[in-house]
């Protein structure tokens, strides 16, 4: 790829994510847009009720198409549905139930 293509993908990537990063803000997390040490932009989302729990999205091309992925290469959703990919990294952000004895 091209220096040029790869500026123009960086910077599609960081306006998706600066998107999904409002929905999450909107929805009481904490974001912030940032890079990798290698230049890739990407979310970093820490919880307010437990901060420990915390996720790094990321936005890149598959095919022929934009999608919002996790860390681990899993796909999140399409980057044209940020809803969806704000309730999906919601739903991983839930603390887990406690089971008091």
């Amino acid at each position: 790829m091209a220096t040029a293509d790869k500026v123009m993908s960086a910077a599609t990537a960081a306006d998706h994510l600066r998107r999904l990063g409002d929905l999450l803000r909107a929805r009481g997390l904490h974001v912030r847009v940032g890079e990798t040490r290698g230049g890739v932009p990407q979310l970093i989302v820490v919880s307010t009720s437990v901060p420990t729990l915390s996720e790094v999205i990321f936005a890149a091309r598959a095919e022929e198409s934009w999608w919002f992925w996790w860390a681990w290469a899993e796909r999140i959703a399409p980057v044209d549905d940020p809803q969806t990919a704000a309730t999906h990294v919601c739903q991983a952000l839930r603390p887990a139930p406690r089971h008091d004895r």
